[in-house]
């Protein structure tokens, strides 16, 4: 089961209990956050989302989630 540990914008830091990742949050289904065609996924497969965004320490995961919001934060600034 996930665990979400953290939460920036419609971003997520989530565990699967030893391994770490920062995923997208949209519509009820987590994204993992990786180049090309993405499904969303269910809470249920943490496992699979960590290991198709990748697995960080904690600290690694921490520094991704807060890069990922901010660069959505300063997109949504610049188009609004």
């Amino acid at each position: 089961m996930m665990k979400v540990i953290a939460e920036q914008e419609h971003y997520l830091l989530i565990s699967d209990g030893e391994h770490f990742s920062a995923v997208e949050r949209r519509a009820g289904k987590s994204y993992p956050l990786c180049s090309g065609l993405r499904r969303g996924l269910d809470d249920e497969t943490a496992a699979q989302l960590v290991r198709e965004s990748g697995s960080y320490s904690e600290s690694d995961a921490r520094k991704l989630l807060a890069d990922v919001a901010s660069q959505w934060r300063d997109l949504f600034e610049h188009v609004r």
